[in-house]
């Protein structure tokens, strides 16, 4: 390292790796890829050093009980690996029913430091609160998407509308179609200011008033409205299920109606999915339960069973969107 002219001494790394090294990354993902093993309840979920553990009982007791024995014995862990661990910045949350509520407090211990239920948390840039309504991941994306159109407002008299377009996409749908297939399908009255902005940045860009009708506004510009938006980036990810190239995790949702039984019926000679019976209305709007519905409705369409490829599928299934506005 050179500072002012002065080069510092020379010194051998005994441990650790050098900050910003090009295998930085790799290496520590390998130093900390049996850490689960440590664990005898939990799952683990890495990405990159931020890691999260995963537990289910209906008993918040035993959630309690399973969870101090399990940071225990990631705290033993750690230190039998010299690794420190930022307490402060570690938190929990219970997911639970819209309407169901704790009757005790739940309070964890790490390393005698106590750790509260936390109402919200972040995790790899969704927020995701204790009744998984998504409201706080909206108000906080309401923020971003706000302060983007008053960029295309301030913008607009300087570029032409090609360069807007283009910065719509940038500063305002890159944050909106971020994990939209997740929380795209959440209640209306949630949705409702992320529609009104999205209106209010096709009218900026469209040098229209304030109450102008927005469909012929995204039909001429090929922009899609904000339902369709959370069903064409929907049925990408469906695409992906049907022809197997989707991670294991999300394949798992989606079963063919011929592999739970083998007589050739209509249904199951067709590819189609099953789907998922509910006894309460709980995950009627999740990733799973409206994919499975699309899914089966793309089967019946051949635009989707003619298509060469993914790419060719969405740019025919994206312009008959626009088209009906």
């Amino acid at each position: 390292m050179t500072l002012d002219g002065t080069l510092s001494e020379k010194l051998p790394v005994h441990c650790g790796v050098t900050q910003g090294s090009i295998l930085g990354p790799l290496l520590f993902l390998i130093y900390i890829n049996d850490m689960n093993k440590a664990l005898k309840k939990c799952k683990v979920f890495y990405f990159a050093d931020d890691t999260n553990l995963l537990y289910s009982n209906p008993d918040p007791k035993k959630i309690k009980k399973v969870m101090d024995k399990e940071l225990k014995l990631l705290y033993d862990w750690l230190c039998a690996n010299r690794l420190s661990l930022n307490v402060a910045k570690t938190e929990f949350i219970i997911f639970r029913p819209p309407r169901v509520n704790l009757e005790d407090r739940i309070v964890l211990k790490l390393n005698r430091t106590k750790i509260y239920e936390s109402t919200k948390i972040k995790y790899l840039g969704l927020i995701l609160d204790s009744r998984l309504s998504w409201k706080y991941h909206i108000s906080e994306l309401s923020k971003k998407l706000s302060r983007s159109v008053g960029m295309l407002y301030k913008i607009r008299d300087y570029t032409p509308k090609k360069v807007l377009v283009s910065l719509y996409h940038s500063i305002f749908n890159s944050h909106l179609t971020y994990g939209l297939p997740a929380w795209g399908n959440t209640k209306k009255q949630l949705t409702e200011k992320i529609v009104k902005l999205q209106k209010k940045a096709v009218r900026a860009i469209s040098f229209a008033p304030f109450n102008a009708p927005s469909k012929p506004l995204f039909k001429s510009l090929g922009l899609l409205k904000f339902d369709d938006l959370v069903h064409y980036k929907t049925t990408s990810l469906l695409w992906d299920v049907d022809h197997g190239t989707i991670p294991q995790t999300l394949s798992t949702y989606f079963k063919k109606t011929e592999s739970r039984h083998h007589h050739a019926t209509r249904q199951a000679t067709s590819g189609k999915y099953q789907t998922v019976k509910k006894l309460t209305r709980i995950g009627n709007h999740s990733f799973q339960s409206t994919g499975i519905a699309i899914l089966n409705k793309l089967k019946d369409m051949s635009i989707y069973t003619e298509a060469r490829s993914k790419k060719h599928f969405l740019l025919k299934y994206k312009e008959l969107l626009v088209a009906k506005y």
